[in-house]
């Protein structure tokens, strides 16, 4: 059954603030993460565009960007995650620019290869995400019916360095209480994603080399990857 928000809290919500240097000094500033608003979702996308395609690891392996119909599938899989509500975005104190942005889902029972994915190195990225989930069960090993999971967190190249990546992992908690949901979970492609995950408290329940996943065959095989390995991580909500 499929998780779908309810109208309160409304949005957009504030769900976490933290201080951080500014982009151009070692001045700190605050920073907020909160609900995206329907106005900015085309900002957004363009924002994935800029900087994740060419910088998370399955992607930048696949070359998604150079792919039309892998990108424009992504694209709309993107738009798909935004009209689900659960997006949040970052910025600094006295701007709207985006500084991250973090595409969340409630998940339930359905796969996303139910989608019918026609790029194949769109379909290749998928299948490898959903192997992970298929040998660790999450909803069978918390014994729970929806986990708060993501599909990608961006940051602005502008910002990175500063340790924000690791601040907006920290809101899945606050969000999680409130809409009673009591773990999360996600699929870490990069050794600087696993280690900020980690930092925060998430557990390695899965981790697969990418040297095993080429022995898999052609479509697990990912050419040129600097990470070691694709780790399923999670965290129980108290």
């Amino acid at each position: 059954m499929e998780w779908t928000r309810p109208e309160q809290p409304v949005i957009p919500q504030t769900w976490y603030t933290f201080k951080a240097k500014d982009v151009d000094s070692d001045r700190l500033i605050t920073y907020r993460v909160e609900d995206l608003t329907e106005d900015r979702f085309d900002d957004v996308i363009q924002h994935y565009m800029e900087n994740f395609l060419d910088d998370e690891p399955l992607c930048q392996s696949k070359k998604v960007s150079e792919d039309e119909l892998s990108l424009a599938e992504i694209r709309g899989f993107w738009r798909w995650c935004l009209n689900k509500r659960m997006t949040i975005a970052c910025y600094k104190k006295g701007s709207r620019e985006i500084v991250g942005a973090y595409l969340l889902h409630v998940k339930g029972s359905k796969k996303l290869l139910d989608a019918k994915i026609r790029g194949e190195k769109l379909k290749d990225i998928v299948a490898t995400n959903e192997y992970m989930t298929d040998q660790y069960d999450v909803q069978k090993q918390y014994d729970v019916e929806y986990y708060l999971t993501a599909y990608g967190l961006a940051i602005n190249q502008r910002y990175r360095g500063r340790e924000i990546a690791t601040e907006m992992l920290k809101v899945r908690v606050p969000l999680c209480r409130a809409f009673g949901i009591k773990v999360t979970a996600t699929n870490f492609t990069a050794l600087a994603s696993q280690l900020a995950a980690a930092k925060v408290g998430f557990r390695t329940d899965l981790e697969v080399t990418y040297d095993d996943f080429a022995k898999m065959g052609p479509h697990y095989f990912y050419p040129g990857i600097k990470s070691k390995s694709l780790k399923l991580m999670s965290l129980k909500i108290e």
